[in-house]
């Protein structure tokens, strides 16, 4: 029986998880559809630093290697762009969300 609540605690450890995921995903899918009726100069401001970010990082690379790679996250562009603004939004709200805790801590 001791293991019950275990799995429970994991359970719920895992539905938290998946839903930060899903409205993390949610909110950045919603910001982009926003910016396209409403701030289409967002949306253009981030096509242009993350074409930059993936030009620069290939440049990294050595001859051949940067320029396959850039060419093939070129062709994944939107795709690219949507998951990049993800984890940029997920680091801030985690982020957010330690300094909420280590904030509410002291008190």
């Amino acid at each position: 029986m001791s293991r019950r609540p275990a799995r429970w605690d994991e359970a719920k450890a895992h539905l938290r998880i998946h839903v930060f995921r899903a409205w993390t995903a949610l909110a950045v899918l919603a910001s982009f559809v926003y910016g396209f009726f409403y701030a289409p100069e967002w949306l253009t401001w981030w096509k242009h630093a993350t074409d930059a970010l993936v030009e620069d990082g290939c440049g990294l690379l050595p001859y051949p290697w940067g320029d396959r790679v850039e060419s093939t996250l070129g062709n994944f562009g939107m795709w690219v762009q949507i998951t990049l603004a993800i984890l940029a939004f997920r680091i801030l709200v985690s982020l957010l969300n330690a300094l909420v805790r280590a904030v509410w801590r002291r008190r």
